[in-house]
Parts: C-alpha cells; sequence; structure tokens
C-alpha cells in the first residue's frame, strides 16, 4: 500500500501513530493498533490521495513524495502534508487538490523507418 518510501511524520499526522507504528505500516504493510472510525475514515482518504498522485505522477515515488511537500495555490499555497494532520475536510481539500498537482510532460518521438 505505502510502497513510495513516504515520510513517516505523514502517517502519524493522518491518523495519530507512533513513531515505530507509521514505519512498520509503511516498511511491512502491518498495523498494530485498531483505529477509530475517525481515524479509519482518514485512513482512507489518504490512501485514496497517494492512488491519485500515482496515477497524476505516473508513479513516480520522488515526485509523489516532492508533491507532498509541494505548495498548491488550491490549498491557499500550503503543502498537502500541512494539512494532513487537520480536519476530515481539510483532507477532502488535499484530495481535491491533486489534480492541480503538475504532472510530467511526456516527449514523443516519431521516428522514421
Amino acid at each position: 500500500m505505502l510502497t513510495h518510501r513516504l515520510v513517516p511524520e505523514h502517517l502519524m499526522a493522518v491518523i495519530d501513530l507512533t513513531h515505530e507504528q507509521a514505519v512498520a505500516l509503511i516498511a511491512e504493510g502491518r498495523l498494530s493498533v485498531q483505529l477509530d472510525c475517525e481515524q479509519q475514515q482518514r485512513l482512507r482518504l489518504f490512501v485514496n490521495i497517494l492512488h491519485r498522485l500515482e496515477w497524476r505522477l505516473n508513479h513516480d515515488s520522488d515526485a509523489i513524495r516532492h508533491a507532498l511537500d509541494l505548495p498548491l495555490a488550491v490549498l491557499d499555497n500550503k503543502a498537502p502534508a500541512q494539512l494532513f494532520c487537520g480536519s476530515i475536510d481539510d483532507l477532502r481539500a488535499v484530495r481535491l487538490s491533486i489534480d492541480s498537482v503538475e504532472a510530467p510532460k511526456v516527449k514523443w518521438y516519431r521516428t522514421g523507418h
């Protein structure tokens, strides 16, 4: 699920985990604590944000990590990571702002035969 060498602090902010728990979730895909309903909803939104970034940035891990810390005009010049510790509505705003992330340019070359 979290295969982009994410910074554990992002996950810690989203669902209020300890550093060790966040590292275990990122590295091993396991969660050793029970999440309440709000934490589950926040985690689902975070995973949806990551999925949208993956599609937008062609699964480029470096670009995904960079995009989480890049200020966006849609978010009043705040980085998505700055809103991770906010409310559910803040996470929804981050999810909607993903479409404004600059996608890499793909160059196509036509070669003759």
